[in-house]
């Protein structure tokens, strides 16, 4: 394999992992919205202390996916940056003031209409992340940003990114992170002995899971009609991953019918998984469709080289540390209880 498509492949499995974990805490304050901030005081104690122990720490694979596209496909990533400024800074500041939501919550303990206010921003700070990183990936799929052969964006700054599937993977990205929050939800309850909540995370789970398979197949429409190139691809080459998210969203289903909620969870994250990886092997090898490839901005292969061997590296001390810490404050808070 050579080293500009491992890195790639480097690139993708980071953007699956945060899409994975981070897509579930951003869940959270989705729901918060879906609900109108009207859940229980049960419903808000299983949301806050689900993501309470790792919610920042799954940033770690964002920071990871943006350094590798910056080292190893500089061109692309100059490109990205330019045409795609506004929605990425906006999805970087939903996280931010995600963040704080989240933080001050925990010291307005007692303060019912100050408690209130921060939910509140944290709801709007987890909607708008992943709605505005999901418009970014739309653009970028949909071939429609108008960057020259030298990798300068040549468009509108403020609307040469908007897209009608821009707009569609906005929703369909909150969409989708509602549906793994619900599913993580529902085993999360279980595990504490909650019938009652893990009924109410069943019910939601199964009504956004449906929801999100019609959304699937409207997507699939729009890539047909408003991104020839990627819809080509995904004929081509990712047939079969489209298949297997079809498989797994109603393996998931089944599993959530039958009351197997771990088998659920798996489920859900292969659907998932299948959608990224299906779009980056429809896209392949356009890192900016339909002017930047991947051999026209990889880096040396030298440069290559070394951004792959400190991303082994680092996984050495990275992946049983994260491991570490889900343990510690998923399993082991369990079995101490």
């Amino acid at each position: 394999m050579t080293p500009d498509v491992l890195a790639l492949l480097l690139i993708v499995i980071g953007l699956t992992v945060y899409t994975l974990f981070a897509g579930a805490d951003f869940g959270a304050g989705i729901w918060q919205v879906n609900t109108a901030l009207g859940a229980t005081k049960k419903e808000r104690a299983l949301l806050y202390g689900a993501i309470g122990p790792v919610w920042e720490a799954n940033h770690v694979w964002l920071i990871f996916v943006v350094v590798m596209l910056f080292g190893a496909f500089p061109p692309a990533f100059a490109a990205i940056c330019q045409a795609l400024w506004l929605p990425l800074v906006l999805a970087v500041a939903g996280i931010v003031f995600r963040g704080v939501g989240f933080a001050f919550r925990s010291y307005s303990v007692g303060a019912e209409r100050e408690q209130l206010g921060w939910e509140i921003v944290f709801a709007i700070g987890s909607t708008a992340a992943p709605f505005f990183l999901g418009m970014a990936v739309g653009a970028l799929a949909s071939g429609r940003l108008v960057v020259t052969d030298a990798g300068q964006f040549d468009g509108n700054y403020a609307t040469g990114w908007v897209s009608p599937l821009a707009l569609f993977m906005g929703f369909f990205t909150v969409g989708m992170c509602a549906f793994l929050t619900a599913v993580f939800l529902v085993r999360e309850a279980n595990q504490q002995g909650d019938p009652q909540l893990t009924d109410l995370w069943r019910s939601r789970a199964l009504a956004t899971g449906i929801w999100m398979g019609i959304l699937t197949g409207v997507g699939l429409l729009y890539v047909s009609t408003d991104a020839p190139l990627l819809w080509d691809g995904f004929q081509r080459r990712s047939g079969a991953l489209v298949a297997g998210s079809v498989v797994a969203g109603v393996a998931t289903i089944v599993a959530l019918v039958s009351r197997w909620y771990r088998g659920a969870v798996f489920a859900a994250c292969a659907a998932v998984t299948a959608v990224i990886w299906g779009w980056a092997l429809a896209q392949y090898p356009w890192l900016v469709p339909p002017s930047i490839t991947i051999e026209e901005a990889k880096a040396p292969d030298r440069v290559l080289w070394f951004l792959i061997a400190t991303a082994a590296c680092g996984a050495v001390l990275l992946v049983p540390a994260l491991g570490y810490l889900m343990w510690l404050f998923k399993v082991g808070r369990r079995q101490d209880q």
